[in-house]
C-alpha cells in the first residue's frame, strides 16, 4: 500500500513538473511574441528617427564646413554666355567640383559612425515623457551602407524686367545601416539642399531647367 502511494506521489510530482515546464515554455513564447509585436516596432521607429537625425546633422555640418573652406558666392556657379544680351548659364564644372568635394567630406564623416554607440532606454517605447529614460538601455550602431551619391537641379525663372531668379538644388542620397542586437535595418536618406537662390540681371536662357549627376 505504501509503495503504491509513493509511486503515485512520484508520478504526481513528475506530472506537476511537466505541467510547470510546459506552462513556462508557452508563457515565454507568448511574452517574446508580444515583445516582438509591440516593443520591437517602437524601437525600430525610435532608432530610425535617431539615425535620420544624426545623418542629417552630419550632412549639414559637412556643407557648412565646405562653404567656409571654399570662398564661393552665388555668381561662381553662373557663367555669362552672352554679355551683349545679358544671358547666363550654369557653371556645371564648378557645381560638379562642389558636389565631388561634398561627397568626399560626407563619406569621410560617415566612416566614424561605427565608433559611436547610441543607447536608447527601453522606457522610450512607451512614448511617455515620464518613462522615457527608464529601463535598460538598448545599444545600436550606425554604419554606412555605401557611398553617398549626389545630383543637382538648376532653374532660371523670370523675376521681373531683365531679372532672373537663379536656383541650384543639391540632391543627396545616403544609405545607412542600423545594427542592433534585436534587428538590422537598412535605411535610405534623401536630402534636398538649396545651394543658390539669387536674383541676377539678364535674360532666361533657352534651356532654363537642368539636372546633373555626380
Amino acid at each position: 500500500m505504501k509503495k503504491k502511494l509513493r509511486k503515485r506521489n512520484k508520478n504526481n510530482g513528475v506530472t506537476s513538473l511537466v505541467i510547470i515546464f510546459v506552462s513556462v515554455f508557452f508563457l515565454t513564447i507568448f511574452i517574446l511574441s508580444q515583445f516582438e509585436k509591440k516593443v520591437v516596432p517602437s524601437l525600430q521607429e525610435i532608432s530610425h528617427n535617431h539615425s535620420m537625425a544624426i545623418a542629417n546633422d552630419i550632412i549639414d555640418d559637412c556643407i557648412q564646413t565646405l562653404m567656409a573652406e571654399l570662398p564661393l558666392s552665388s555668381k561662381d556657379f553662373i557663367t555669362l554666355t552672352d554679355q551683349e544680351n545679358g544671358t547666363y548659364s550654369t557653371n556645371t564644372q564648378q557645381i560638379n567640383l562642389f558636389c565631388t568635394r561634398l561627397n568626399k567630406k560626407i563619406n569621410s564623416a560617415m566612416q566614424n559612425l561605427p565608433n559611436e554607440e547610441i543607447l536608447i532606454p527601453l522606457g522610450a517605447v512607451t512614448k511617455s515623457n515620464f518613462f522615457a529614460n527608464w529601463g535598460p538601455k538598448i545599444p545600436f550602431t550606425l554604419m554606412p551602407a555605401g557611398a553617398i551619391t549626389s545630383d543637382y537641379e538648376t532653374s532660371f525663372v523670370t523675376a521681373g524686367i531683365n531679372q532672373v531668379n537663379y536656383k541650384i538644388w543639391i540632391n543627396l542620397t545616403l544609405d545607412i545601416q542600423i545594427v542592433n542586437p534585436l534587428y538590422h535595418e537598412k535605411i535610405t536618406l534623401t536630402k534636398k539642399i538649396m545651394l543658390v537662390d539669387t536674383i541676377i540681371g539678364g535674360k532666361v536662357p533657352d534651356h532654363f531647367f537642368h539636372m546633373g549627376q555626380n
